[in-house]
């Protein structure tokens, strides 16, 4: 079998099964809270400590990715999933104590499913050729929503007929199983792994100003933190819209946003088989973003007298653009990275993504405070149009202040 081939599969594997512990505890919370008396609100609590953590683990993985390799990182990242698991399964107790415990829980699944990106970008880079990286990093992060798509529909289940906390141990136990599932592989993708590498407290500032340093990565930096922070209001406040603003009972909400973004998962392709065949991928992301700041703006818009089309087609166009670009970004930060340096720019960019889910709720608020609606969404989407006029700016290359990976691989 093509070694591409092999690592797409792996990648895949192991970025479903992250995002699918990403999304477990969320879903779970409702069950935790209802059997030990504090509110499901708190999931928010949650959310913020895994975003944190996120932020940390992001720009000090690559350290440990040089060292150890990025298959053996992907499967610690697994067990570390597990145990996280596992941790929130134990919560019982007073709810401060089970708060306290979902918070450790938060930390230890952050630091497995965080690792994830990372170690694969460093991975695919070496065997995905420079014209193909788009599409090939566009397969592999499919596995996001595939494992969105897990985790709601299979986690409920598992509550149903197990309970909460062995649900939460089924997937521990298929976490540990993609780790040892990864190690036939470990032989040829960590061949390239510097056993002196450093590993260091201050390599977490070094990949945050690596990245300032460079334009192109900075550009990209400036395009993470926008497109992830509208993502971010996009797929936790949309039911709360629609059902206050257009007074849609919740399934039905609920139903328009799944709607929209069934379309997330093909479009990763379709974006990154254009990137790959008919414009560059910065042409690319430059378009995506127009895209989804007005598809923002125009939610912002919504009033009880559109018709459930009219509302459908700027959701439609937000899932296609702010839920579908990932891949072409990957691989743009993996080819202005110098070679075996991937893994560790990935953090460093995604990093200032993570910042966005942060950040863009305060956003939101102020903008809702000051104009109601309209401005909140307003607020959110002029970050794309500043990113995508930044990436105009920084143009299609830099390669007077970043190496270039050669034509060899996507590095």
């Amino acid at each position: 079998m093509p070694l591409l081939l092999v690592a797409v599969v792996a990648m895949l594997l192991q970025q479903t099964m992250a995002t699918v512990a990403k999304t477990a505890v969320p879903v779970l919370f409702k069950a935790v809270a209802d059997e030990l008396g504090f509110p499901a609100e708190l999931v928010l609590l949650y959310t913020w400590v895994f975003a944190c953590v996120g932020i940390v683990v992001m720009l000090g993985c690559g350290a440990f990715i040089i060292r150890f390799g990025a298959l053996r990182m992907s499967q610690v990242g697994c067990v570390l999933m597990g145990a996280g698991l596992v941790v929130a399964s134990a919560t019982r107790g007073t709810p401060s104590a089970a708060i306290a415990v979902i918070c450790l829980a938060a930390v230890v699944v952050s630091m497995g499913t965080t690792v994830a990106t990372p170690a694969s970008s460093q991975i695919l880079a070496r065997y995905a050729p420079v014209r193909w990286a788009p599409l090939v990093f566009s397969i592999k992060q499919t596995g996001v929503p595939a494992g969105v798509a897990i985790a709601s529909f299979l986690i409920p289940v598992l509550v149903l007929g197990l309970g909460w906390r062995a649900a939460a141990w089924v997937l521990a136990a298929a976490c540990v199983a993609i780790a040892v599932a990864l190690e036939p592989c470990r032989g040829e993708f960590d061949s390239d792994r510097r056993r002196d590498h450093p590993l260091s407290v201050s390599g977490v500032a070094e990949t945050f100003f690596s990245v300032l340093r460079a334009p192109g990565l900075r550009m990209l930096a400036v395009a993470a933190f926008s497109f992830i922070g509208l993502q971010a209001i996009y797929t936790n406040f949309t039911v709360v819209y629609l059902t206050e603003e257009m007074h849609y009972d919740l399934a039905t909400a609920g139903r328009a946003l799944g709607i929209a973004t069934l379309v997330a998962a093909p479009g990763r392709i379709v974006w990154g088989w254009v990137s790959s065949t008919v414009v560059s991928p910065r042409v690319l992301l430059v378009g995506l973003a127009i895209v989804m700041s007005a598809s923002a703006v125009a939610m912002g818009t919504f009033s009880p007298t559109w018709s459930y089309l009219a509302v459908m087609v700027p959701l439609v166009l937000v899932s296609a653009t702010a839920l579908s670009w990932h891949g072409v970004l990957l691989s743009e930060i993996a080819r202005l990275a110098a070679p075996g340096q991937a893994g560790r720019m990935t953090g460093g960019v995604l990093a200032f993504g993570t910042a966005g889910q942060i950040v863009f709720p305060l956003f939101f608020w102020l903008g809702h405070l000051a104009a109601g609606y309209p401005g909140a969404y307003a607020a959110v989407a002029t970050p794309a149009l500043l990113a995508a006029v930044a990436l105009v700016r920084g143009g299609r290359r830099s390669h007077s202040a970043e190496p270039d990976g050669g034509e060899e691989s996507a590095a």
